[in-house]
């Protein structure tokens, strides 16, 4: 068990994909303290406890079954508030809470090693750094493929988050990204570039990512680039609108 790693929390999501017990138990071994799994639970009817065999009995491992309002921005706010009140019990008793929380996919093939370095990746805490993302090689029946200009950026396939970096401006991920296709990821790195004085830190490590399994990777891609131009578009009406305000209050003359 790593030592470094014991104060990060990893979040799941998924559903019905058997994969996730390896997945759970790959995080528990290079010594996450802990293992939040939020579950489609109307799609997955129990399997991904099963799936999860005794570890979902393991004290280390939560499963959360949303039956309402699954989306995957939904789950990982879910996950969130569930850290936070694991976090605000434990430092009522005292004991160490948990500083990062480790978005990641099934589908990631993570080891000990760059989840290490990611946490090394945040320096000091007064460098401001609140989030430490990876590049990915992606793997398609066996073969390397290039997975499009999304992945220059830090995702929620493998992203640590500091959490007392977040703030009032970035505190949760933006669930208007699941009416657009996704890239909630994106967005929230792109609120907290531009709304706060907090940091994003992108590592080389070429983590391998299983792709293709469970969906057409160029449509994926495609649809990825599509949310992105939304996402850039809705922040420049922010940008319009802010403008237009101050001259509307007259707040420079």
């Amino acid at each position: 068990m790593s030592e470094k790693l014991k104060n990060v929390a990893a979040v799941i999501r998924t559903y019905n994909n058997p994969h996730v017990g390896k997945a759970v138990k790959n995080m528990l071994a290079f010594g996450l303290g802990k293992v939040i799994v939020v579950v489609n639970g109307t799609l997955d009817k129990g399997s991904t406890r099963g799936y999860l065999d005794t570890l979902a009995y393991d004290h280390r491992v939560a499963v959360i079954e949303m039956h309402e309002g699954y989306t995957w921005s939904n789950a990982l706010n879910r996950a969130l508030s569930a850290i936070r009140l694991v976090n605000a019990e434990l430092e009522a008793s005292s004991r160490p809470t948990f500083k990062y929380i480790l978005n990641v996919s099934v589908e990631a093939q993570f080891h000990r090693v760059y989840l290490e370095t990611m946490v090394d990746g945040f320096g000091a805490d007064l460098d401001g750094i609140a989030v430490v993302g990876t590049t990915f090689q992606g793997i398609q029946d066996g073969n390397k493929i290039d997975l499009g200009r999304s992945y220059r950026h830090p995702r929620n396939t493998g992203m640590m988050l500091k959490l007392s970096a977040l703030d009032a401006f970035c505190n949760s991920f933006d669930n208007w990204c699941d009416e657009i296709g996704g890239m909630e990821d994106i967005e929230f790195v792109l609120r907290l570039k531009a709304f706060t004085d907090k940091t994003v830190k992108m590592l080389d490590l070429r983590v391998p990512l299983i792709v293709g399994k469970h969906y057409h990777q160029p449509t994926k891609e495609e649809r990825e680039r599509e949310a992105m131009q939304k996402i850039v578009a809705r922040m420049r009406s922010f940008r319009d609108r802010i403008e237009d305000v101050i001259r509307e209050m007259r707040l420079e003359e």
